[in-house]
């Protein structure tokens, strides 16, 4: 794409985000700065339009930019602003109110994002499989009742109350808690399921049902991690004119609600260390074929925990967004590696 191609896309861009209306060629030969006529200024629209950076939306409006288009604007002609100030102190100040709570860490990471886009705004909830088990504890409660304990590396308690045949003494479920930590203890989770499974096969006795309840509730531990994932501000989608009264809405709200295929998208956005960035039909999921996804890792001890970022339209303002989804990852981050 010569110079003046990419002179004339990216004001075109920048103008149809600004106004989110068509963008015609006597409105985008006065805003582009160049000395050059409105049919030049057709001329290369039209050959933008067949390469498929734009399209227009009806025979005599002007035209707006593809997923295509968006994407080399993004990676060869946007230039990306810092973090203002302003947002980096709300951040801090929003983030490290909750330390040491991780949940609402997570949580305010969330709102803020939401807040400062109007945008939906999601956290992927740290994966507890690799989780190393610390400990399980069994506690009687009453005669044949008793409370399973799975605390993890991280800080992770879950608990699930077990019902028993026959009563069972305070010191016969310290020996099963014993014998449970001394077998499994400092192992990740997954691993640490699949042994009792196995070891658990054929075994039928009382104390192994104890055994074999610990083993379910992990099982639950790790079934819930698929769908961990929070969402604040999903009702800012409807707000979107792209979107309004369309079938796609349902479908994006719909598929927000219901998170799995979101979840498995985003998991893909852990693998790297910056901000990802899915536009259009990049994602591969129908429901966002007409948003974009903001996405960036965040990371406690080296190790990546989670993945953080927005939903919204394609015409977003990629500049400010993107800078305040790394940011938050990043202070985020730093809140987690603190609580």
């Amino acid at each position: 794409m010569d110079e003046r191609a990419r002179h004339l896309l990216k004001s075109l861009i920048e103008q149809h985000i600004a106004n989110g209306v068509p963008v015609g060629s006597r409105q985008l030969a006065k805003g582009a700065g160049l000395n050059i006529s409105p049919a030049t200024v057709r001329n290369v629209m039209a050959d933008l339009e067949d390469e498929g950076y734009l399209i227009s939306p009806h025979t005599s409006a002007g035209r707006i930019p593809t997923h295509v288009g968006y994407r080399f604007f993004v990676d060869a002609l946007l230039r990306v602003a810092p973090l203002s100030p302003e947002s980096h102190q709300l951040l801090i100040h929003r983030l490290g109110h909750y330390i040491p709570d991780t949940e609402q860490v997570l949580h305010a990471a969330t709102e803020v994002l939401s807040e400062l886009t109007h945008m939906a705004g999601f956290v992927r909830v740290p994966r507890r499989a690799n989780r190393t088990l610390r400990h399980v504890d069994f506690l009687a409660l009453r005669e044949k009742e008793v409370l399973a304990i799975f605390v993890t590396d991280k800080g992770d308690v879950e608990n699930r109350l077990i019902r028993t045949e026959h009563a069972l003494s305070a010191a016969e479920l310290n020996q099963a808690a014993n014998f449970f930590n001394e077998s499994y203890g400092g192992r990740p989770l997954q691993e640490v399921i699949q042994h009792l499974q196995r070891d658990l096969q054929q075994s039928r006795h009382e104390m192994d049902r104890i055994l074999r309840s610990a083993m379910e509730l992990g099982e639950e531990m790790l079934e819930e991690d698929q769908q961990r994932m929070l969402i604040e501000g999903e009702f800012q989608l409807l707000d979107l004119p792209e979107l309004a009264g369309s079938e796609r809405l349902r479908e994006l709200l719909n598929a927000v609600r219901q998170k799995r295929d979101l979840v498995h998208l985003l998991d893909g956005s852990m693998r790297g260390s910056e901000v990802r960035l899915f536009i259009g039909e990049e994602s591969g999921f129908a429901p966002l074929s007409d948003c974009s996804v903001v996405s960036a890792p965040y990371v406690v001890d080296g190790e990546v925990l989670g993945v953080l970022g927005v939903i919204g339209p394609m015409r977003m303002p990629y500049q400010q967004i993107i800078p305040l989804v790394d940011g938050t990852a990043h202070l985020l981050g730093r809140a987690l590696s603190q609580s």
